[in-house]
């Protein structure tokens, strides 16, 4: 049986969306200060790693908890995000942390969907 580590003990909450947008697009919307902070706002991260087009790491540096977000291109112009949020401390943490993602994923599909 596998011991958990540090990083990954704790409770976790996973969201998942698909936009039309191509996954370079969704990298870029998450890894570049200035296009996340156009539907990330309010939330500070920090990147511990990042592999275009497919996966980043992030701390959330108001509570210490991780955040991996992986990248799923489908076809050219769909990529299906998910985003597991890890190191949770309570039940109430994950239902809030549902709700939140829920809605910055909303906000991140409207912010690349809009019209040009």
């Amino acid at each position: 049986m596998k011991r958990p580590s540090s990083r990954t003990s704790g409770l976790s909450v996973r969201a998942n969306k698909v936009i039309a947008a191509p996954a370079a697009a969704v990298f870029a919307a998450w890894t570049e200060p200035r296009r996340r902070s156009r539907w990330l706002a309010g939330v500070q991260i920090t990147i511990r790693a990042a592999r275009a087009p497919g996966a980043i790491q992030l701390t959330c540096d108001d509570d210490n908890t991780d955040i991996e977000v992986r990248l799923a291109p489908r076809g050219r112009n769909q990529c299906a995000v998910t985003v597991h949020h890890t190191r949770l401390a309570s039940a109430q943490m994950v239902a809030e942390r549902r709700h939140c993602w829920k809605e910055m994923l909303r906000g991140l599909q409207q912010y690349l969907e809009r019209p040009a």
